[in-house]
C-alpha cells in the first residue's frame, strides 16, 4: 500500500479460522467502531479449510455480547494475503512462523498476547476448539482484552495515513 492510502490493512491468523481469528476480527470491528471502515480486517487460519462458519463455541460467545458471527467464512492464509498486510497479529509463535513462511513482512507480525510491547504474554489466547462453553468465554475474554490494547496503535495509524 502507498504511504498515503488511508486505508490500514489487518490480517489476524489462528490455525483453522473458525474460533480465535474470526473472534479477534469482530473485536477489533467492534472496537474501532466509526474507524473500522478505514481498515481492511481479515482473518484467516494457517491450516483453514475455506468456507467453514464459526464454531458454534465462538459463535455463543460472541452472541453473549450482541456480536454475531454468522456470515463468517474460513479461509487458508496465503502468500497474497500476508504480503500485503500492513499488521499481522497471530495467536501463537507458531502462527508468526507460519506466517512469515508464505512471505509476511517479520516486522509486521506479532503475537496478539505480546504487542504492543510490553504486552501481556502471560494472558496468552489458547485454542478453545473442542473445548467447554467457558473455554470458549475465556478465550472472547482475552480477545477482547487485548484488543481494548492494540485499537489504540491502530488508530494511531490510520491518524499518521490521513495526515
Amino acid at each position: 500500500m502507498e504511504a498515503h492510502d488511508p486505508v490500514f490493512r489487518l490480517v489476524i491468523l489462528c490455525t483453522g479460522n473458525t474460533c480465535r481469528s474470526p473472534l479477534a476480527a469482530a473485536a477489533i470491528r467492534e472496537e474501532l467502531g466509526p474507524d473500522a471502515k478505514k481498515v481492511d480486517l481479515v482473518s484467516a487460519g494457517t491450516a483453514a479449510a475455506d468456507g467453514q462458519p464459526a464454531s458454534a463455541g465462538s459463535r455463543e460467545a460472541a452472541a453473549g455480547s450482541g456480536v454475531d458471527l454468522s456470515a463468517h467464512r474460513s479461509r487458508r492464509a496465503s502468500a497474497d494475503l500476508v504480503r500485503g498486510a500492513d499488521l499481522i497479529l497471530v495467536m501463537e509463535p507458531e502462527h508468526a512462523r507460519a506466517a512469515q513462511s508464505l512471505g509476511a513482512d517479520p516486522r509486521r507480525v506479532h503475537v496478539l498476547s505480546e504487542w504492543p510491547d510490553p504486552g501481556e504474554p502471560a494472558l496468552a489466547v489458547s485454542d478453545p476448539f473442542g473445548g467447554s462453553k467457558e473455554a470458549y468465554e475465556e478465550c472472547w475474554r482475552r480477545i477482547r482484552h487485548h484488543v481494548r490494547r492494540i485499537v489504540p496503535r491502530v488508530r494511531e495509524e490510520l491518524r499518521a495515513r490521513s495526515a
